[in-house]
């Protein structure tokens, strides 16, 4: 089954060419579309269409799922998010296919060879980002500490992991399917922190 996702950053953008390149794929069907209308920058998961379209392929359908883009751009701006939606992608089974680049990620359910060089070198680039990102991160609590504004986290209260999960199902869901703290903090507003408690009670169950 091929599904087809296309971003554009304003309004007043539309989407006839990447469609039109869609429908030259020849398997294209205009209800397995999805567009959004927003900035690169934003994480694909935290997309509107983009998340109701990762919902819809990982809702238990067991045939071989294909997204097609456009371009690889189209999932993001920031190699860091690109590189964490493809391999949340792969990790559910999921192939991903850009037109402008020529590669797919998956081929007959397995990795693609090539696919894996690409990503690969993405990943090594997207480390050193990582590494950037903390380190910034480290110093800008020495600071904050250094001028008494950051003093931790507060305790939370106590309550059994049973009742954590009970309470939290719609986090369950995103973390099962592979999506990071950040990422399901964003779509279903809760904090980072409770998300990261039930995180850690799904790790040891």
């Amino acid at each position: 089954m091929y599904y087809y996702y296309s971003r554009i950053s304003t309004v007043t953008q539309n989407t006839s060419r990447q469609v039109a390149n869609f429908k030259s794929h020849g398997e294209f069907k205009a209800e397995n579309l999805f567009v959004d209308k927003v900035q690169g920058n934003v994480p694909f998961l935290e997309r509107p269409e983009a998340s109701k379209l990762f919902d819809k392929v990982t809702s238990g359908n067991k045939e071989r799922v294909t997204i097609v883009v456009d371009s690889i751009d189209r999932l993001g701006r920031n190699l860091i998010d690109i590189l964490n939606t493809i391999e949340r992608f792969t990790a559910n089974g999921i192939n991903l296919k850009s037109l402008k680049e020529g590669f797919e990620t998956l081929i007959d359910g397995k990795e693609n060879p090539m696919a894996k060089i690409v990503i690969s070198v993405m990943g090594s680039i997207a480390e050193m980002e990582r590494n950037r990102i903390k380190e910034r991160t480290a110093e800008g609590i020495k600071i904050a500490q250094a001028q008494g504004k950051f003093k931790g986290r507060k305790l939370g209260s106590v309550q059994s992991n049973a009742r954590l999960l009970e309470r939290h199902p719609n986090i369950v869901k995103k973390l099962n399917k592979g999506l990071t703290v950040r990422e399901v903090s964003e779509i279903v507003g809760k904090s980072t922190t409770t998300v990261m408690k039930v995180k850690k009670v799904l790790e040891l169950a």
